[in-house]
């Protein structure tokens, strides 16, 4: 949207799913929403902060917008929810722009942590 940079793995504005994308970025946040730690999704996962950086615009990619709506690794993510301390505790999914591959992987794996993440999920974007 404008104003927005281009987000997704192929920076087309969506959180696609393509076979070479080991990260699997299905999973859209806003990164000018808060946590509840006051630490964005950068911070709490160690990564180095693009998360408060500016990327290229969707309306004119030689013009630099702040990060806002990003779509994040569905691994990462999960991660995230544990490192934050909970499903309370992380920053505000855009449900409307989650790839629903990520649900899919979330069910079919064992590992409690995806399990939470959708959770997480269902509970933030699926409740009325």
């Amino acid at each position: 949207s404008d104003g927005s940079p281009l987000t997704g793995y192929t920076r087309s504005g969506s959180c696609v799913d393509l076979q070479d994308d080991a990260g699997s970025h299905h999973i859209c946040i806003n990164l000018h929403s808060m946590s509840s730690s006051g630490m964005n999704f950068c911070q709490v996962t160690g990564q180095s902060d693009w998360c408060s950086s500016s990327m290229p615009c969707h309306e004119d990619k030689y013009q630099s917008c702040q990060v806002e709506n990003w779509c994040v690794c569905q691994w990462a993510f999960a991660s995230y929810i544990e490192k934050a301390g909970g499903c309370d505790a992380i920053q505000y999914i855009q449900c409307d722009a989650i790839n629903m591959q990520a649900l899919s992987a979330y069910a079919s794996s064992t590992q409690d942590k995806h399990k939470e993440a959708l959770e997480c999920i269902y509970e933030r974007c699926m409740q009325s």
